[in-house]
């Protein structure tokens, strides 16, 4: 199954490292690194400003910003996988 990350992204749920409030990274010197080495070796699949961003997903295959809400994408992933039975 996917899960809507905003836009026109889609991304399969079992590719899902992890999703992050992108308020949480800010400051961190270790979660900017990231980012920044993301976006230097092509990983960073969808970007924008900083200001319009709320989260941050991590995947398999790269790093995805998104305007939605860590929560509001953790409950579309939950309700997903509980309405699957697989939760």
């Amino acid at each position: 199954m996917y899960v809507h990350l905003g836009g026109e992204v889609v991304v399969p749920i079992h590719d899902i490292v992890g999703i992050f409030d992108a308020r949480m990274l800010e400051g961190s010197d270790d979660n900017e690194r990231f980012l920044a080495f993301s976006r230097a070796n092509g990983r960073m699949l969808v970007e924008m400003q900083p200001h319009d961003r709320k989260s941050i997903v991590v995947t398999v295959h790269g790093v995805y910003a998104s305007a939605i809400s860590s929560l509001t994408l953790v409950r579309r992933v939950m309700n997903v996988q509980w309405g699957l039975g697989d939760g």
